[in-house]
């Protein structure tokens, strides 16, 4: 496995040369992406910006601020659950339109292509507008990478790429909403005493 540094500097500055480096190697198993993978960069994302919360003013009244061991739990398990269901759609429907299935391969895409969205999750911690603009804009680029990263290391032909992607996509987000909802629910201080719009919740 790449180590954090190379892989946060690949998928940056050069995504589709690491992104092919990856499919040319023997897929690792997927218990091994998951967890020298995965769960290190959610942990490290997920510490570092409740870290930032705690130092950084978010404006916010204190009822409205969840507790940030709560919300950091909750914050730690959904991102999993989204990775984990980005990955089984991307294999269920892989033969649908026509790729490899493979769920190893397509956890392997997963974890290479959210580490910009991860790092997003901590620039999101730094003061309005810089810091929310810069993490929405990774995480959008982590989810835009999803689209190349499931062509090249499942192998989806061509005209079926964009229809795959999309569907992907709203299968994991309905999985992730869906138990993310029961989620913030079921963990003490996970979310805060008065909730101001949806933010609480991203």
């Amino acid at each position: 496995m790449k180590p954090f540094s190379t892989l946060l500097y690949g998928m940056l500055l050069n995504p589709l040369r690491t992104l092919r480096r990856g499919a040319e190697a023997p897929p690792p198993g997927w218990r091994h992406t998951l967890g020298l993978l995965i769960l290190p960069w959610i942990g490290f994302s997920v510490f570092t910006s409740q870290t930032l919360y705690q130092i950084i003013p978010t404006g916010l009244p204190p009822e409205g601020v969840p507790h940030p061991v709560g919300f950091g739990v909750y914050s730690f398990i959904a991102l999993t659950i989204g990775s984990l269901a980005l990955a089984a759609a991307a294999h269920w429907l892989a033969e649908l339109f026509q790729g490899r299935s493979d769920f190893d391969r397509a956890l392997q895409a997963v974890g290479y292509a959210l580490v910009p969205a991860w790092l997003g999750n901590i620039a999101a911690a730094f003061p309005w507008p810089y810091g929310n603009g810069v993490g929405l804009a990774l995480v959008l680029y982590g989810l835009g990478l999803l689209l190349p990263a499931f062509a090249i290391v499942l192998g989806m032909r061509r005209g079926n790429r964009l229809g795959h992607y999309v569907a992907t996509l709203i299968c994991a987000a309905l999985i992730t909403f869906i138990l993310g909802w029961l989620l913030i629910d079921l963990i003490p201080g996970a979310k805060p005493a008065v909730r101001f719009g949806t933010t609480w919740f991203i």
